[in-house]
């Protein structure tokens, strides 16, 4: 089978690397520090580049990417750790907001939207229970809003007539209240509270589907950002030395290698299954490469040695980052026992 990327899928992909090239640790340590914890030029740069409108249809003003066109861009953000959230604050809304006003804006760049799904006590329940609408007017909390405290437009999920609805709520609305914190990748998410806010008829998008497509964006971030581990590591043992000679020469450590080594290219099959049948268990999928992304970024931490969990180097980041994605819409734990379960 042909695994060769096209043109444009080539195009893309280098216009990915050529965005995530001048962002080294310092830059993305200053961009966590701006208000909302994100740099909104750098934002309005991924827009323009078509990264948010490729997740869009045509009909939507967007470009109408294939699955494999957006595993290309979201493996080649992992693999240059972009400090931009673009599958939270830009995939997802791009998918949510079809067939609406505020999807122009999005996928321009020009606002920024975030998903509120996760409410307290829940955990990875997605159907909504302590949001409600009531008489044309919303009111419950939210936590765990990812880009919630840089947003200016929230995509929440609330119950409505005994169903899980999905309603377009501007961060500027009366009645709204965002606490932002940060979270374990170095971003800033929010606990929205909303009291009495007036809002519009539901969204019309399939939230099942755009969650499915959103897990399969996240198995693939997280895939690049394994395969970026690897590489790191493997040039850092190259150079190591301890007893005057490189630590890559130790068979120990090349054992170790070897074995990460079949882990990336596990997760990397299991990206190639979700991208060519997508009736995959994407959950599943997502679990099974979380889990081992996750082996993998534990075992280039600890050939770091101490400064690996250090904010000083790439490395923690990106396992920091794999955390993250392993727990959004459900852990692997928990995916892999339910897909077990069902079958």
């Amino acid at each position: 089978m042909n695994f060769d990327l096209d043109e444009n899928q080539e195009m893309f992909k280098a216009a990915v690397e050529r965005f995530c090239g001048g962002a080294d640790v310092p830059a993305r340590l200053a961009a966590r520090r701006l208000p909302g914890g994100l740099d909104r030029a750098r934002w309005q740069e991924l827009a323009e580049l078509g990264l948010i409108g490729l997740a869009a249809s045509e009909d939507d003003g967007g470009m109408g990417g294939s699955v494999l066109d957006l595993a290309v861009v979201a493996q080649a953000l992992g693999y240059g750790q972009a400090a931009e959230p673009w599958l939270e604050c830009g995939f997802i809304p791009a998918r949510l907001l079809a067939g609406t006003e505020h999807g122009a804006v999005v996928i321009a760049g020009v606002a920024i939207a975030a998903f509120a799904f996760a409410e307290p006590g829940r955990r990875y329940v997605l159907e909504a229970q302590g949001v409600k609408v009531r008489g044309g007017r919303i009111s419950g909390t939210k936590q765990f809003v990812l880009g919630g405290a840089a947003a200016d437009l929230f995509i929440v999920t609330a119950e409505m007539d005994g169903a899980t609805r999905l309603f377009a709520v501007p961060a500027t609305a009366e009645g709204i209240e965002i606490r932002p914190y940060p979270v374990a990748d170095g971003g800033v998410a929010a606990i929205l509270t909303l009291r009495d806010v007036p809002v519009g008829e539901p969204l019309t998008a399939d939230l099942g589907a755009a969650l499915d497509a959103a897990r399969l964006m996240a198995a693939a971030e997280i895939a690049g950002l394994a395969h970026r581990l690897f590489d790191d590591t493997l040039a850092y043992i190259k150079t190591r030395e301890q007893f005057n000679q490189p630590i890559g020469r130790f068979q120990v450590i090349q054992h170790r290698m070897v074995d990460a080594y079949a882990k990336v290219e596990s997760i990397q099959s299991a990206l190639y299954r979700a991208v060519l049948q997508p009736a995959a268990p994407m959950a599943a999928i997502k679990a099974h490469v979380a889990e081992q992304a996750i082996w993998v970024a534990h075992q280039a931490v600890q050939l770091h040695g101490g400064m690996g969990m250090s904010d000083d180097l790439a490395i923690g980041h990106g396992l920091k980052r794999i955390v993250l994605l392993s727990k959004l819409f459900g852990d692997p734990a928990g995916d892999i026992l339910d897909y077990a379960r069902a079958a």
